[in-house]
């Protein structure tokens, strides 16, 4: 019945909603990113949302190809079975209990589904990426904050209320460090790309203009220059990535790691700096045929697992 389906997948970022028609095989066909404003409400990220799948469905429609339901990444707190947006609402208005799969239903007229934005990554790279063929896999996306999904004999570990595999909030400094979150010393505030920034600009010169505007991906590239304060911060920064590492490694003995988001496409010395602390911050048992690799998807991950759990879900066999 599914061999040939195609649904529509779409990751609602903070800044920009990514949507296009996948095949089952994890074929992309008309990829397309639509900015948003920079404030939004629940009404108007709703509209934007459905309006680019109207153009999506019709740019399919020219192509002869009919998706036959809809998948949804967000971030945060996700009630999947019923497809609600539990929050927080990450600063835009009412975007919470939001039930929004029943909204795009009722919109498009399609069978529709939601799930975290990091599950769905895990999900895309487990069918289709750097975690195709294994059956226990963590899955860590390196960006402004740091989430994860967790795959256990084949399945997606959820946890109690859906809310398991929240890498970003493992505490590892209980010393100092308190997140957004109120959550002390978590691996998130010390090693997400946001604490790579805080960090180079504590360790910059007072007054430096550099320091003041200066991003993650521009740190990264002073420190392929050799730029001083950039290769201590990125050093410090993959150390303590391979901490957060190990301690997944230790607990839960995977085959691969895959590393994902933005930070994870930095040269190979930072790969190999955070295996290397990885490695030797973790039980040698727990270790012996572990992998860290890169994520192979990239900015097409959460499409790709939207879309994958919908037909999946469609299909009566929920992942």
């Amino acid at each position: 019945m599914f061999k040939h389906a195609a649904a529509i997948g779409a990751d609602i970022g903070r800044y920009s909603i990514r949507i296009a028609v996948v095949r089952i095989d994890g074929e992309i066909i008309g990829a397309k990113t639509y900015p948003l404003e920079a404030v939004q409400s629940r009404d108007y990220l709703i509209e934007k949302l459905t309006e680019a799948i109207k153009v999506t469905r019709q740019a399919a429609a020219l192509q002869g190809i009919n998706p036959i339901c809809v998948g949804m990444a967000a971030v945060g707190f996700i009630d999947h079975r019923f497809g609600i947006v539990l929050g927080p609402d990450h600063g835009i208005k009412d975007w919470n209990n939001v039930h929004l799969a029943q909204i795009v239903n009722r919109e498009t007229g399609l069978p529709s589904y939601l799930g975290n934005d990091a599950n769905l990554m895990t999900i895309a790279e487990h069918q289709f990426g750097a975690a195709k063929d294994y059956n226990n896999v963590v899955f860590v996306a390196l960006r402004t904050g740091i989430g994860g999904g967790i795959i256990i004999g084949g399945k997606l570990y959820r946890g109690v209320n859906n809310a398991g595999g929240e890498i970003g909030q493992m505490i590892i400094n209980y010393d100092k460090g308190i997140s957004d979150t109120g959550i002390k010393g978590s691996f998130e505030y010390f090693a997400s790309a946001t604490a790579v920034v805080r960090r180079f600009r504590e360790l910059s010169k007072k007054g430096d203009g550099k320091a003041a505007s200066v991003s993650c991906r521009e740190i990264f590239e002073l420190s392929y220059s050799n730029d001083p304060v950039a290769v201590r911060v990125i050093s410090e920064n993959a150390e303590m990535i391979g901490v957060g590492l190990a301690n997944l490694i230790t607990i839960f003995a995977p085959e691969i790691i895959v590393l994902g988001g933005g930070m994870a496409d930095a040269d190979n010395n930072y790969l190999e700096m955070i295996r290397k602390s990885a490695f030797a911050n973790s039980l040698e048992n727990c270790r012996a045929e572990v992998k860290i690799e890169r994520a192979h998807l990239g900015s097409n991950a959460a499409i790709l697992g939207a879309a994958y759990y919908s037909l999946s879900r469609l299909a009566g066999k929920p992942l």
